[in-house]
């Protein structure tokens, strides 16, 4: 399965998932005594530099199967035989999903997969779910992708 797109987190996203536990790091750091400390910190770090820097909305697909991700965290795959329609949609992350990141909504149907952006990939299964996954400007492209992958497979 390859990469279709993906979208990491915006600057200020970055900046307010970073910027407070770079924080704790440094007084942390600051007052480490022992060698756990040190290592502790280390390893807080590494797993801070992944969150800021390798996460985001990914939209992977193949011939047989398409996938929605918050990569590297959560990825659900889905059969196109399942999928009902692939759609590009404008949403309002914040105000209609209650902010970034995987969330459902009780006012909006479905799950959306954001970084920050307002321009999404709709993938409806014919189960009913929805998964909306947050692009920007490259949502365009990939749904035209999917549209092509979907075209030339078992559906």
């Amino acid at each position: 399965m390859r990469r279709i797109a993906f979208r990491p987190f915006h600057l200020g996203l970055r900046l307010m998932i970073g910027v407070g536990p770079a924080i704790v790091a440094v007084v942390i750091a600051a007052t480490a005594s022992s060698t756990a400390e040190w290592v502790a910190v280390g390893v807080a770090v590494v797993l801070l530099m992944v969150i800021v820097f390798a996460t985001g909305a990914a939209l992977y697909a193949d011939e047989r199967r398409v996938a929605v991700a918050l990569a590297p965290f959560w990825r659900r795959t889905i059969r196109w035989e399942d999928v009902e329609s692939v759609e590009l949609r404008t949403v309002r992350p914040f105000e209609d999903f209650g902010g970034w990141g995987v969330k459902s909504s009780h006012r909006k149907q479905g799950v959306l997969i954001s970084t920050g952006d307002d321009e999404v990939v709709e993938v409806a299964t014919s189960d009913g779910r929805r998964y909306l996954v947050a692009l920007g400007p490259e949502a365009a492209s990939a749904h035209g992708d999917l549209l092509r992958l979907r075209g030339t497979g078992a559906v």
